[in-house]
């Protein structure tokens, strides 16, 4: 289960794209099957990096989707499954369980998450109305940094 994450470290040189950096483009397959190309300009957008084994990651993925910040700082929440040997499925389930109706998204082969530099779950990326990098939280961080991190969605 460790695999990706291991062969991701070893592929991301650089840890986490720093701020003011453009967003990669993101094209995604969505829970339906169908490919999505998101367009990251207009409204600030949180990419969350998750998968369903990681042991903080469903916790952190409830609270994030839950929280109230996001709406208060009108930003649109990306949830990503990285893990591509997972069944789409137990992902669905725990989005389920969660109790949230959005899309959820897969990047079931790494390209998404390597171009983000993603080598620990969960990673939250915050993309600013210009489609650039605004600021990454590696790992379920707590309320005050998840914070500080939205008041910096323009």
């Amino acid at each position: 289960m460790l695999l990706p994450i291991l062969l991701l470290r070893l592929l991301v040189t650089d840890p986490a794209l720093p701020a003011g950096t453009p967003a990669p483009p993101v094209v995604l397959k969505s829970a339906g099957g169908g490919e999505t190309h998101l367009r990251l300009k207009g409204r600030p957008h949180l990419l969350l990096f998750f998968t369903t084994w990681c042991k903080q990651c469903p916790a952190y993925v409830s609270y994030v989707t839950g929280y109230s910040g996001l709406e208060r700082h009108h930003v649109a929440l990306v949830p990503i499954d990285l893990q591509p040997s997972e069944l789409p499925g137990d992902a669905q389930a725990l989005w389920k369980r969660i109790g949230r109706e959005k899309t959820l998204y897969f990047d079931r082969y790494g390209e998404v998450t390597q171009a983000y530099r993603v080598t620990e779950l969960p990673t939250a990326v915050l993309v600013d109305r210009d489609g650039k990098i605004a600021g990454v939280l590696v790992g379920a961080q707590r309320r005050a940094r998840l914070e500080r991190l939205l008041q910096r969605a323009r």
